[in-house]
């Protein structure tokens, strides 16, 4: 941490002991003469020091911050234009001579800066060696105070504390240039609102006038360059100079203080009434009733359930509601009436509801299976289906898919990547298994064990078998039980049940006899324990079969051809392990950013009716938000089967609602079938709060930052770094503030603030705006209608203001005795304006 210090020159090297150009020399000896100090002084040459009739320039690098900002479109009014230059003893090292001020005598800047609006003059024109200004002397500062506003910043360590040491720091930061330490020249002019600037830095000196505009100098080195006698105007030669214009009348502080607290019942914003006596345009209505709707915010504390001015008429819709949402259900179970409900071998699940009949959307039924309505009324399927004002909200999110679908779908198409050439290879490899396993049930199936075995006598090198860690060929060879060349195909055809050997023996036995006996590699293989005694299909021909699996060998192909982590989420008991890739696209766009720009009075009702410079505390409505997103993720997943995109209708695309880090749900298939609406957001169904602020301030201020700050015993700790919210601006002048993690409960529970802070700008010096407050406490209050002005609206140094009345630091500052107390005078502090919640929430 370091503390700001304000100093009112510095002077080194030769320039600190000469007054002028001109420096004396003198050379003292002392010699020791019986043991006396004799001490003789020679008087040397007097040296002349360059002045400031000697520059043509400086390095533009020297300048290191204008205030306001070159090119600034809406500066405020009430600050001084100022300029910091890297060297901080810049100002005063050609300093042609001193000014008696309170605090001593103090030496006069050989620059001066200074400020005119572009009516007033034309930008500097070029020349040699300088741009040259032509200025209204009217317009410009009086020279003999310009002492007053060229000042010393430093940043020194909080160690240091007392001022010897902190000059000393200062010494020493001004001899290495350090970063530290800067000098700053202001303007005392009060600028205007709405006009343009230009602001220069210029020669203080006639001598330094005349050098830059290559002219003879005309008289003492130490004459003010203005005025020039005779002439209302005078040719400046300019070392650096830039441009801004100021914004509307108004300061940050004085915009901020017209703010004012309105509830948010008391503004008209949070619900709106509908009329639903007539829910079916071509049928009877159910007689008069409205119900209030929400929208994505709502004043805190207001959740209740739905209520419609008739409850008959309520439930009378609900009915009929969920009679006509579990209707394609009902007709599928019509269809398959008095036949086993069992899909088709490869049919897969049931048909989708939208493709039996046209009916009401259910939303949420591709993410959770489900076809009908839950009975639980307090499921969240249920409440988003049978509830007018959460269906609203899912229709709401459905409509936004339908008016962008060209562009969500562009977009969804460049996410998808590689899939597409990776699921055309799995539907090629699917195809290949299926038509393999056909041909495999075809020519292997009827072989027996013996004939199966003789078959894949070639393949057996390639046949990796759990019975044995040799191949067939070899565990036959070696195997005693087995004679050696049963296994030939000629001995098989030989020895099998319909092969020569056993005809021979029908002939002999009669052809009614039935035929006995088992082939000899049979009876081999069962020896070895390679086949049960179940029948000939036992182990090695099974697992013989297994390892030919047609699907196997394709997901072995394909596992090398697609590298993927997918495949590890299919086991080998999979059913359809080439099934294609089911993925769908990922939007981080917050929805309620499109919400709030198409639909605003569906996000807040009554919005469009807020008061300018207004400040109504509101919570997020989770319910709402759940519903949207279930309807916006719904109609889109449709939107993805109808355009042929690989995915299962169950993602969620769409997972951010308000802006932030983090999603605000995660997959909605995984939400618990029996929890409530808005219950699996991320906030865990509670509402965040949120600050609505209308007004000119963030117009003229749009960085206006706002944080939330927990009080200490009632009030706001003396230094304090709180949560940032989250701005949402809705257009230029209306901002919506989101707290993450900040609810009514806790804020009323831990005593919270929210904060108005002034944007983040550089070092300024000025005056508060509007009228003189009836007492001024602090420095800080002094006002500019509480300065004097000359013709030129510069500040008047020689013509104090009151001393206000409550000045409690040590050494408080005091008008006009230096240049270091006038900067601690005119510092402006950046304002701050807080809320307390409590006050807001009505506790």
């Amino acid at each position: 941490m370091s503390t700001r210090w304000f100093f009112s020159s510095a002077r080194i090297g030769a320039g600190a002991s000469v007054t002028g150009q001109t420096l004396p020399t003198l050379v003292r000896f002392v010699r020791h003469i019986d043991g006396r100090d004799v001490e003789e002084s020679v008087t040397g040459p007097t040296l002349s020091l360059v002045g400031p009739g000697d520059v043509l320039g400086f390095d533009r690098a020297m300048v290191l911050r204008e205030e306001p900002p070159p090119g600034t479109p809406d500066a405020a009014e009430n600050i001084l234009a100022s300029v910091e230059l890297a060297h901080a003893d810049l100002p005063w090292l050609l300093s042609p001579g001193t000014a008696p001020t309170p605090g001593g005598p103090t030496p006069q800047p050989w620059l001066a800066l200074i400020v005119l609006a572009e009516d007033e003059a034309a930008p500097p024109r070029d020349a040699r060696p300088l741009p040259v200004l032509t200025a209204p002397v009217a317009a410009l500062p009086p020279l003999a105070e310009r002492w007053a506003w060229a000042h010393i910043e430093a940043r020194l360590p909080d160690d240091v504390t007392d001022l010897a040491g902190a000059q000393r720091a200062v010494e020493q930061g001004v001899r290495s240039h350090s970063a530290a330490v800067v000098a700053r020249l202001l303007c005392p002019r009060k600028l205007a609102p709405d006009r343009g600037w230009i602001a220069a830095l210029v020669p203080a000196t006639a001598a330094g006038r005349d050098a830059g505009l290559k002219a003879a100098s005309v008289g003492a080195a130490t004459a003010d360059a203005w005025p020039v006698p005779g002439r209302d105007t005078v040719d400046l030669p300019v070392y650096h100079w830039w441009t801004f214009r100021t914004g509307q009348a108004g300061t940050f502080e004085e915009l901020a203080r017209r703010l004012r607290f309105r509830p948010a019942a008391e503004a008209g914003l949070g619900t709106r009434t509908i009329d639903v006596s007539d829910p079916w345009p071509a049928e009877e209505g159910t007689g008069p009733a409205t119900v209030a709707l929400d929208g994505a915010l709502r004043p805190p504390s207001t959740a209740a359930p739905e209520t419609w001015s008739d409850p008959a008429a309520q439930d009378r819709f609900r009915t009929l509601l969920h009679d006509r949402l579990d209707a394609p259900a009902r007709r599928r179970e019509d269809i398959v009436e008095g036949e086993e409900a069992q899909p088709a071998e490869g049919a897969g699940e049931p048909e989708d509801r939208d493709v039996l009949a046209v009916a009401p959307p259910l939303y949420g039924s591709h993410h959770t299976g489900r076809q009908t309505v839950p009975d639980e009324p307090d499921s969240w399927l249920s409440t988003l289906n049978l509830e007018v004002r959460r269906r609203v909200a899912a229709a709401l999110g459905a409509r936004y898919v339908q008016l962008e679908q060209e562009f969500l779908m562009a977009r969804a198409w460049e996410q998808v990547g590689e899939i597409r050439q990776a699921n055309r290879m799995l539907a090629a490899g699917e195809l290949a298994a299926t038509a393999a396993d056909r041909a495999q049930r075809k020519h292997l199936d009827p072989l027996g064990a013996a004939d199966l075995i003789t078959l894949m006598a070639p393949v057996s090198e390639r046949v990796t078998l759990s019975a044995t860690s040799t191949t067939l060929a070899a565990t036959l060879a070696a195997a005693d039980e087995v004679p050696t060349g049963t296994a030939d195909t000629a001995f098989v055809r030989l020895t099998r049940r319909t092969g020569a050997l056993a005809r021979r023996a029908q002939r002999l036995a009669g052809p009614d006899a039935p035929v006995e006996g088992t082939p000899v590699l049979v009876e081999g293989l069962m020896a070895m324990g390679m086949m049960g005694d179940g029948g000939p299909e036992g182990a090695l021909p099974a697992e013989l079969r297994a390892e030919v699996d047609p699907t196997r060998l394709q997901v072995l192909r394909m596992t090398d051809r697609i590298p993927a982590g997918f495949w590890a989420e299919r086991p080998a008991q999979d059913p359809r392990p080439l099934r294609p890739i089911m993925a769908h696209p990922k939007f981080t766009v917050p929805i309620a950013e499109e919400l709030l720009a198409r639909w605003p009075e569906w996000a807040l009702p009554g919005i469009g009716a807020l008061e300018p410079d207004s400040v109504t505390l509101l919570e997020t409505n989770p319910e709402f938000v759940a519903a949207l997103l279930v309807g916006l993720n719904h109609e889109f997943n449709r939107e993805l089967l109808w355009r042929e995109f690989p995915t299962d209708q169950r993602g969620t695309p769409f997972a951010r609602f308000w802006p932030g880090d983090s999603a605000d749900v995660e997959e909605i298939a995984l939400w618990p079938t029996e929890a409530q609406l808005g219950s699996s957001l991320r906030t865990g169904g509670a509402g965040n709060l949120a600050l609505l602020v209308r007004g000119d301030l963030l117009r003229r201020f749009p960085g206006t930052a706002l944080l939330a700050v927990r009080g200490v015993e009632g009030k706001l700790p003396d230094a304090f770094d709180g949560v940032q919210a989250t701005p949402l601006a809705l257009d230029e002048s209306t901002v919506l503030y989101l707290f993450a993690g900040l609810d009514a409960e806790r804020a009323r529970a831990e005593d919270w603030f929210f904060v108005f802070r002034e944007p983040m700008r550089g070092t300024q010096f000025g005056f508060d705006s509007g009228a003189t407050l009836p007492e001024t406490k602090t420095w800080a209050d002094l006002t500019w209608d509480g300065v004097a002005l000359d013709a030129a609206r510069c500040v008047r140094v020689g013509q104090p203001p009151g001393t206000p009345t409550a000045l409690t630091q040590p050494d408080p500052p005091v008008w006009g005795r230096d240049a270091a107390d006038m900067a601690r005078i005119a510092f402006q502090q950046p304002f701050q304006l807080a809320f307390r919640a409590t006050t807001l929430l009505g506790g």
